[in-house]
């Protein structure tokens, strides 16, 4: 296997990854700028909901791109889809607010993030499908984990860049101009992206499906009646894992800002965390092509399910400490759930409609689950009280540990 094999579908995802990030981080200053309300947490509410929608979005991105892949090649899906990301993301940097053309800078910027929604929904999945397909036989879940990787990276990035805007630049340029800056630099990264994903060859699996006379010919509809376990395991892996990544790494800036702990200590700890989770996300790939995907899985599920509440008290105590113990302790269920579920996911579905339902299914959770995590996490602390996320996190740990059942011992590989 090429290195570039590896490096140019894994870079996708740290676009898609920084963008999404740096919407979670600057949601306060987007609320304000495309969705003025009477106070500011109804706006930054707001701009939640659309980064939900933007998530709903992402399984009908993965049909259209996955149906694309099993159809026409996985390479030719990625590039599309890398495309579309940066034009939205590009575009997005450079969108008058609603001080400036009212009611059409809401409508444009909803749009700009539905598409970019569609195009995200065959990048992640499909770049993990290319990986596995792609890698020797015994380093499968290692060199998928490389996906999630890129990921990590890209929210590391995100998290650097708001971190740099919140200690360089005032709180006044900043609300200003200055927060279109990262998106400015996230298109201009999406090209050189793109141009290096230019490069890459077909996976020898797809060439194989298309000389064999053996690529999909169903529509999704078949594909649903035929394959309901399959689908229905597929989306259940990733219940956990999108609630407790989204919770810990993506709203957790603005929890521990309402329990007295400063941004920039906050940013910091993610930092460093998300530093940290690019070694282990790989290492426990190793882990699951040593020991079996599906009993990692097993045990990150059980652990998720007992140990969130202990992890939300910490958050709430007053010391750095706690609170970076709680962190800790999140970074590492998460790192063995991002290196197995989609490799997990990938074995478990058959290669001629892979791209299609791993796409689809991935998609499908992370939009019911991750998508929805910080809108549901924020009106339940608000409704309810400071562990009541922790509540969330722990069945949705259990869904996913019962879908551990249904996936295959033996690897499908092919």
């Amino acid at each position: 296997m090429k290195l570039n094999q590896i490096i140019a579908p894994s870079i996708g995802n740290i676009l898609e990854w920084f963008d999404f990030g740096l919407f979670i981080y600057l949601a306060p200053i987007l609320g304000r700028k495309f969705f003025p309300a009477q106070d500011q947490t109804t706006g930054t509410l707001s701009a939640f909901g659309l980064f939900a929608a933007g998530f709903i979005c992402r399984p009908l991105g993965g049909i259209l791109f996955g149906y694309y892949g099993d159809k026409f090649g996985r390479v030719g899906a990625l590039r599309l889809s890398i495309f579309s990301i940066t034009l939205t993301t590009f575009l997005v940097s450079l969108l008058p607010t609603y001080e400036t053309i009212g009611v059409w800078a809401t409508v444009l910027f909803t749009i700009l993030r539905l598409v970019q929604g569609l195009s995200v929904g065959g990048e992640y999945a499909g770049s993990a499908v290319y990986l596995t397909e792609s890698a020797p036989e015994k380093y499968k879940g290692f060199i998928t984990s490389f996906a999630p990787c890129g990921a990590n990276f890209g929210f590391l990035l995100a998290t650097l860049a708001a971190f740099l805007l919140k200690i360089k630049l005032s709180e006044t340029l900043v609300e200003k101009w200055a927060w279109r800056l990262p998106f400015l630099f996230s298109g201009l990264l999406g090209l050189l992206i793109l141009g290096y994903r230019l490069k890459i060859a077909e996976t020898k699996v797809y060439n194989y499906l298309k000389y064999s006379n053996k690529l999909n010919k169903r529509n999704l509809l078949s594909i649903l009646r035929k394959e309901p376990l399959i689908i229905l395991v597929n989306v259940g892996l990733t219940c956990m894992g999108s609630t407790l990544y989204y919770v810990f790494f993506g709203y957790m800036s603005t929890y521990l800002g309402k329990n007295n702990i400063s941004l920039s200590a906050a940013l910091g700890f993610q930092a460093l965390l998300l530093f940290i989770m690019m070694f282990l996300v790989p290492f426990f790939g190793w882990c699951g092509d040593h020991l079996g995907r599906k009993k990692v899985l097993s045990i990150t599920s059980i652990g998720t399910a007992v140990l969130s509440i202990p992890c939300f008290y910490l958050l709430n105590q007053e010391s750095l400490t706690a609170v970076f113990c709680a962190l800790g302790i999140a970074t590492i269920l998460s790192s063995a759930e991002q290196g197995n579920t989609l490799g997990a996911a990938n074995e478990n579905t058959e290669p001629n409609v892979r791209y299609t339902i791993v796409s689809f299914t991935f998609n499908l959770g992370n939009a019911l689950f991750g998508g929805t995590a910080p809108f549901i996490v924020s009106l339940m602390i608000r409704k309810w009280n400071y562990l009541s996320p922790a509540y969330y996190l722990t069945s949705m740990a259990i869904l996913s540990w019962l879908a551990t059942f249904g996936l295959k011992n033996k690897i499908n590989s092919k």
